[in-house]
């Protein structure tokens, strides 16, 4: 048994307390004793000596392996003996205050015999890392201890040790115990949760954009800081899982961090080494699958995790400088930065692996968490270059996109006006050809007609006045189909009506007008309305001619998909066989017209009259498209 004493003089009231020196005194063990409720330091016979504060004693590089699962563990109880002056008399309560203290198991503080505070967490991680906040009056009528007792239970292979001691009143050390808070649990908590909750953020984004791997790489990094960091801020309370499971996580996480690092490294760099890949693999593996709490020859890492450090900072090493030459033969100023930081971090490990095995005093600050803000402001660092650098190109592109689709649209425009102007063009070659055909076969042949009558002298004034007024119709035919139409037959028959209805009063011959209306003929334009009105003059001039008609009936039905449209006279009837035979021109143009647009025309006769049939189809289908 081992404990440490401390003599101060009176303190004045205004005054904290500072212990650096105490008395120990230690006695051995055979299993984990619950701390008793009351201890008079008189009855723990033995030699008291003296230590100064902080106090630690170094656990072995490869300590004995201990179940901290099972009570039947050799154990070692050291007591710190501190003497307190008499204090003034104060309103105010006076609080211990102890920035740190180390030891696999149990810790409890008393005073002038009675347990102040002992913790009830696990035994490995038991919150050695969170200071010690312990009231001395926190009922009314007490009065300050003048000894106090701090007992201490360790593993008899494991270490221990406690940090200098604070007494006094809130105003006057508080501040300590907060500053000391802050650095050492609160900053690697907050540090941690924002690491992982811009990870969590990043893992978002990947899953919007899957070809973007640094997003995943750093949500891992992220979570894996994450539970890496634990340990500096759980503790105070019972954990959910064992202390060996929860040394296998701690320990593990370390490595899995480390190959993380190397994997985003490979990708900021792009060189891939297949030795350092293997290398860190068959390493990281071998370290999950040789510290599993499950295997029975190896009980819990924790009582390796010296020698795990060691063979991480190896490790770590070699990815930091494989990392920064890789960076630097690929331009890669990201991975130099991450690269160059990797190797300050494992100089920082090397500090904390001094501290841990108590090399350096125990009052000190570990610089892991630390390590980690500073690399998670460097992974953002990356993060932003990438994502900025990202945006900057995508505008580029937009800009290069926006330039070459104003080229192409001034490109087109300009087509597009010479296409216009070509389509016009043709247009009035198309209509000049038309209508040059059209007087060629109509008024043309016309005159040719009235010459042959003029070279033969049967020139008369009614031969005059017939060829005039087949000249005229014409002419009016051929200016009528260059009307828009808009599909409207209709208005094409009315058009029809009003220049055939006067020649027919003139003939004597009662037009009985009985169109009724019909679906539009999408397909109907001057051309093809030049074709149909041709047809039907045609008809009309041969009723004219040579029937004795006195009445024409016009009229229009919907049969079969067709439009029907027809014209019936009462005069005397031919026959249409013959009429072809022997030549009949205006039959034939009849049908070539119709048969040119599509549609078909026929004829019924007998000797009370004749009826022409023109069926124009309401879909019009070109007849001389092969099929």
């Amino acid at each position: 048994m081992l404990s440490v004493v401390l003599y101060l003089p009176s303190a004045h009231a205004d005054e904290p307390l500072h212990f650096t020196s105490a008395e120990i005194f230690s006695t051995p063990g055979t299993e984990y004793i619950p701390p008793p409720y009351t201890v008079n330091d008189a009855s723990l016979n033995g030699t008291w000596k003296p230590v100064i504060l902080p106090h630690a004693l170094r656990p072995a590089l490869i300590p004995k392996l201990v179940d901290y699962g099972h009570q039947s563990v050799p154990t070692i109880i050291t007591w710190y003996r501190l003497h307190v002056p008499k204090l003034l008399a104060t309103h105010n309560p006076r609080f211990i205050y102890i920035p740190r203290w180390k030891t696999d198991g149990r810790i409890a503080v008393y005073g002038d015999n009675h347990i102040l505070y002992q913790s009830h967490a696990n035994m490995a991680w038991n919150g050695w890392n969170i200071p010690l906040w312990i009231p001395l009056e926190d009922t009314a009528g007490t009065t300050p201890p003048r000894v106090i007792l701090i007992r201490i239970e360790r593993p008899k292979s494991s270490g221990g040790g406690i940090s200098s001691i604070w007494l006094g009143e809130d105003a006057q050390i508080s501040w300590r115990y907060h500053l000391r808070d802050v650095l050492q649990v609160q900053l690697p908590f907050m540090s941690s949760a924002a690491f992982l909750a811009v990870g969590i953020f990043s893992l978002f984004l990947w899953l919007k954009q899957r070809k973007e791997w640094l997003y995943i790489l750093f949500f891992c990094v992220s979570l894996v800081a994450y539970l890496r960091s634990m340990h500096y801020f759980l503790g105070s309370e019972p954990l959910p899982i064992s202390d060996a499971w929860f040394s296998w996580l701690t320990i593990n996480s370390l490595f899995w961090l480390v190959t993380l690092v190397h994997v985003f490294l490979s990708y900021l760099h792009g060189r891939m080494q297949r030795w350092l890949n293997w290398m860190i693999a068959v390493v990281t593996v071998s370290v999950g699958v040789l510290t599993f709490p499950l295997l029975p020859f190896l009980q819990n890492v924790y009582s390796v995790a010296s020698l795990a450090y060691i063979l991480l900072l190896i490790m770590g090493l070699s990815i930091s400088l494989a990392g920064w030459k890789n960076s630097k033969l690929s331009k890669s100023n990201d991975g130099m930065m991450l690269a160059g930081w990797g190797v300050i971090g494992m100089i920082f490990g090397i500090y904390d692996l001094l501290l841990v095995n108590n090399y350096i005093s125990i009052e000190s600050i570990y610089l892991g968490p630390y390590t980690n803000i500073s690399a998670f402001l460097i992974f953002m660092i990356i993060l932003f270059r990438r994502y900025t650098g990202a945006i900057t190109t995508v505008k580029q592109q937009n800009n290069s996109l926006e330039n070459l689709l104003q080229e192409q649209s001034t490109e087109l425009q300009k087509s597009y006006h010479r296409l216009r102007e070509i389509e016009q063009r043709q247009m009035l070659a198309q209509e000049r050809q038309r209508m040059m055909q059209d007087m060629h076969d109509g008024l043309g042949s016309t005159l040719i007609s009235a010459l042959r009558v003029v070279e033969h002298g049967n020139l008369s004034e009614l031969v005059i006045s017939e060829i005039l007024k087949d000249c005229i119709d014409d002419l009016k035919l051929a200016i009528d189909s260059m009307e828009p139409l808009e599909s409207d037959l209709l208005l094409l028959l009315a058009t029809l009506r009003y220049r055939i209805g006067p020649r027919l009063e003139s003939s004597g011959i009662m037009l009985r007008w009985e169109i009724k209306d019909v679906p539009p003929l999408d397909w109907l334009d001057p051309n093809k309305a030049l074709h149909i009105l041709r047809i039907l003059q045609e008809a009309f001039t041969n009723i004219i001619k040579h029937t004795v008609a006195t009445e024409i009936r016009a009229a229009t039905c919907v049969e079969d998909g067709y439009v029907l449209v027809t014209i019936t006279d009462n005069g005397h009837g031919f026959d249409v066989g013959t009429a072809l035979k022997n030549g009949g021109r205006g039959l034939s143009n009849q049908m070539r017209r119709a048969e040119t647009i599509g549609a078909k025309v026929k004829w019924n006769t007998n000797k009370l009259g004749t009826r022409l049939t023109l069926y124009l189809p309401i879909q019009y289908v070109n007849p001389y498209k092969e099929n």
